[in-house]
């Protein structure tokens, strides 16, 4: 983090940029404007869809469509994407898509599987250098 700063902070001669440091500092108050904004929508989903009785599919999908969508408004405001949530934001979605339409295969040994294929593929297509 502090490595990070200190690069966002500096101009080329190494000396502090205060405009850059502006820049920067605003940008995390954003980012945890938008966290806190994430989290405020992401309880009001779950009270909405668990009052109404939407079922457990619906359910995902919202929350899928917030994590998603609070990803894209952080990259359109300049603010830095985490990778993690859009991943488990895809989670979310194929698992409420997966719940409505009642796919008759379970969810998890197939997650397993895809897993574990990507680590193996991953895996082998690494060249490791040798001396």
């Amino acid at each position: 983090m502090m490595k990070d700063m200190r690069h966002a902070c500096c101009g080329p001669n190494g000396k502090p940029d205060f405009e850059k440091m502006t820049h920067y500092m605003e940008r995390q108050d954003r980012s945890s404007m938008f966290d806190a904004i994430g989290w405020a929508l992401f309880f009001i989903w779950v009270g909405v869809a668990w009052l109404m009785e939407l079922g457990i599919g619906y359910g995902l999908l919202g929350v899928a469509v917030l994590t998603l969508g609070m990803q894209g408004i952080r990259y359109f405001r300049d603010v830095k994407v985490e990778g993690f949530w859009v991943v488990i934001g895809l989670a979310f979605l194929v698992g409420g898509f997966w719940e409505l339409w009642s796919v008759a295969i379970p969810l998890a040994p197939v997650v397993l599987i895809a897993v574990g294929l990507g680590l193996l593929i991953w895996r082998l297509t690494r060249t490791e250098k040798t001396d």
